[in-house]
């Protein structure tokens, strides 16, 4: 859905994803309907990425806080 970078105190960069659900949510009169889900948020690598506010994250498994570029 997303793609952004990131950067921690120390200057290490990071891509983050972010990943949006869709939910089947079909009707008889539109059998197809989805309805957006849950967003979650991982680095390029896979690492887990927990939102802090809109321009702060944390890489839930090295503990790092991460700001965006």
């Amino acid at each position: 859905m997303d793609r952004f970078m990131v950067k921690t105190v120390n200057g290490k960069k990071y891509t983050i994803v972010q990943y949006q659900e869709f939910v089947s949510a079909g009707t008889m009169g539109d059998p197809h309907a989805e309805v957006a889900g849950l967003k979650s948020l991982f680095t390029s690598t896979g690492l887990h990425v927990n939102y802090i506010d809109p321009k702060t994250f944390k890489i839930v498994e090295t503990d790092e806080i991460v700001w965006k570029v």
